[in-house]
């Protein structure tokens, strides 16, 4: 009984721990670095204050820091603590009758313990390879994962299909999970490198071995994500077909345990239909996505931006605000760019320009950081229409002006229309109208381009027809501007509607 009475120095779910902790030879520094804490994090809850219950989210992370273990070990490791505590309680009043049945009790739970560990043992060599994930596999899987994704990202891109199929520890849930989300994260910045991530996180799936549901559910995961690019590229009927298979698949499959996540689809679903203009049922699968998904910043940040496409400044506004500090919890620098990008730009809509420049610092930061060429110009536009707003033009034009040309260099024409635009308004407002001129004649290169869709091709040539006949104005410049901004993801709307 000495090991009992060591156990039993404080609470039941201290002394569970312990124990499943003294069982795997896991000591409190480990166990605190496999879930990412300082290193006697763990220490304070089993050897801090014996009095206090360990709250119920911090138990469930210490115990899948100690993991992987069967999904029986944990409960009947408890059953046997409190069991054992009834017994060692000096205050209780129990007959020997009693003491006797719960004697019977322990070693009955002690034998179906060491069964169930037998049984784990037996099948441990082929559970990775065969079995659906339980839930302590998932983040040692997660892990590992994110080791085999960086021996991928050092190979070439075309070498990466043979190393999917020669090598079966890359055949796993998890590296394909983590290949959807580069393919996601690619889009914005290369199709050609997020339509390979996609198409090898098809490879992966089609090869993982498990329950053929399961199986079945992630072929739909990786589908998905496969349909995401087609939408990105901008052929929206390709992309609705592919997404209705993917759809099909993760219907028919299963995943009793939402291993994948079950709003991923959803909102990726939800960016198409925005792409689509079908608005409302973007919106509503943004709103159930929330309700089933594991990410609610992520759905919260697509809402803020969805908002902003319909020209709701104010609800896009709240939305990003109540996104923020759960981005900045979870420390993801991509999405606390897109959130602190949106919102800065939500706010020059709304003439909050005091508001736009306190986040400026932060998101110059982060697109350092990201080392996205395309969104380094991107910042400096913004800080150009932020200095406008201040009443800063000759700082202002300079940065257009240089955001412009950058964008021009990089085959960015829509965005290279915005900041010339945006700069010829502050050129007509402050008498400048000789300096429009050589900006209209850059124009040239934006209807050559095919970057700029037809309506807002029409309202750059009423723009340039003005300047040439000296009859631009401030008002109409500002005009065409504000029609650009909604055009861009409208193809259908007609400038002057």
């Amino acid at each position: 009984m000495a090991m009992a009475r060591l156990m039993l120095k404080g609470t039941v779910k201290q002394a569970t721990l312990s124990a499943l902790a003294a069982l795997y030879g896991r000591s409190h520094k480990v166990i605190s670095a496999e879930i990412g804490k300082e290193p006697y994090y763990v220490s304070r809850y089993l050897s801090g204050d014996r009095r206090k219950e360990i709250p119920d989210d911090v138990y469930e992370e210490i115990l899948q820091g100690i993991g992987p273990i069967p999904d029986a070990a944990e409960p009947l490791v408890r059953a046997c603590v409190e069991a054992l505590r009834a017994l060692e309680d000096e205050a209780s009043d129990l007959t020997p009758e009693e003491r006797a049945a719960i004697e019977m009790e322990i070693l009955a739970i002690a034998r179906r313990l060491r069964e169930g560990f037998g049984r784990f043992l037996v099948n441990a060599k082929e559970f990775p390879a065969e079995g659906y994930p339980s839930r302590w596999d998932l983040a040692p899987a997660r892990r590992w994962a994110e080791v085999l994704f960086a021996r991928l990202q050092a190979e070439a891109i075309e070498a990466r299909p043979a190393v999917i199929r020669a090598s079966e520890p890359f055949q796993t849930w998890a590296l394909c999970e983590r290949v959807c989300a580069a393919s996601e994260e690619a889009a914005s910045r290369d199709l050609d490198t997020a339509a390979a991530w996609a198409r090898l996180a098809a490879d992966i799936a089609e090869r993982v071995r498990g329950p053929e549901g399961f199986r079945t559910r992630l072929r739909g995961y990786a589908a998905a994500h496969g349909a995401n690019i087609v939408r990105v590229a901008g052929d929206l009927n390709a992309a609705d077909t592919a997404f209705t298979e993917a759809e099909r698949l993760w219907l028919a499959g299963s995943d009793p345990n939402a291993v994948l996540d079950p709003g991923r689809i959803l909102d990726l679903k939800a960016s198409l239909r925005r792409a689509q203009r079908r608005l409302d049922e973007s919106l509503a699968l943004l709103q159930e996505a929330r309700t089933v998904g594991r990410f609610p910043e992520r759905i919260l940040v697509k809402k803020g931006f969805t908002l902003e496409v319909m020209g709701d400044y104010s609800g896009a506004t709240e939305a990003l605000l109540e996104a923020l500090p759960l981005v900045e919890r979870t420390g993801d620098p991509r999405l606390l760019y897109m959130a602190k990008g949106n919102l800065a730009v939500v706010y020059t809509h709304l003439g909050y320009f005091d508001a736009a420049a306190a986040l400026l610092p932060q998101i110059r930061e982060l697109a350092t950081e990201r080392g996205d060429g395309n969104e380094l110009p991107r910042v400096r536009w913004l800080e150009g229409r932020i200095l406008a707003g201040l009443r800063r033009p000759r700082e202002a034009c300079r940065l257009l002006a240089e955001a412009r040309q950058e964008f021009q260099r990089r085959r960015m024409l829509y965005d290279a229309a915005l900041a010339l635009l945006e700069e010829a308004a502050l050129l007509l407002e402050e008498g400048r109208s000789a300096e429009v001129q050589p900006l209209a004649c850059e124009l040239a290169a934006v209807f050559k381009g095919n970057g700029v869709h037809r309506e807002a091709l029409a309202a750059l040539r009423l723009f340039h027809e003005a300047v040439e006949r000296a009859e631009a104005t401030v008002e109409q410049t500002r005009q065409i501007l504000r029609f650009l901004f909604r055009a861009r993801h409208d193809r259908t709307l007609r400038f002057g509607s």
